[in-house]
């Protein structure tokens, strides 16, 4: 028991010696696509960096030869005391908005004229809102989605604020 402790006291040591240095040494960011492997098991942490613009998801679809209003992926769900030791729906609808600012920030870093639908999280916010949209039901043959950055308490122009408008695509 004893040595088990010495050693995960000498793990827990090294890492917080490791955090220490990474803040007192300023140097360029790591890039590297292996550590990018490892971005899902950690939430976004620029949303703790400073308040600001909020992406969010909109998306609408062809059903009928007529196309539906841009609706926002952000489902509300009731709050119950239930919830504090279950709760899978919100936990899901955490990671769906978890992916979406992880596009956000991609779109951001992908300014060089890079071609932004060739990204895995491009692809995979898309069969998001395929997802999503095969709950609507009806005879969908394509639909649009578009990621926007909304300002926390001010007024939103949807154009203004696109950041990423997918082309139409078939369903």
């Amino acid at each position: 028991m004893g040595a088990a402790l010495s050693v995960s006291l000498v793990i827990f040591s090294i890492y917080f010696c490791f955090l220490l240095g990474a803040l007192l040494v300023t140097s360029r960011g790591v890039d590297s696509p292996w550590l990018f492997l490892l971005r899902s098991l950690f939430p976004n942490w620029r949303f703790y960096h400073a308040p600001g613009d909020s992406p969010r998801l909109y998306f609408r679809y062809l059903d009928a030869g007529l196309w539906s209003d841009w609706q926002q992926m952000m489902p509300r769900f009731k709050r119950r005391l239930f919830n504090l030791l279950f709760n899978p729906g919100v936990n899901l609808a955490l990671t769906e908005q978890n992916l979406v600012d992880h596009l956000a920030n991609d779109i951001a870093d992908c300014q060089g004229g890079n071609d932004v639908s060739a990204l895995v999280v491009y692809q995979m916010v898309e069969r998001l809102v395929r997802q999503i949209i095969a709950a609507e039901g009806g005879h969908i043959k394509q639909f649009q989605f578009r990621v926007c950055l909304v300002p926390s308490g001010a007024a939103f122009d949807m154009e203004a604020g696109t950041i990423l408008l997918s082309p139409c695509l078939d369903y």
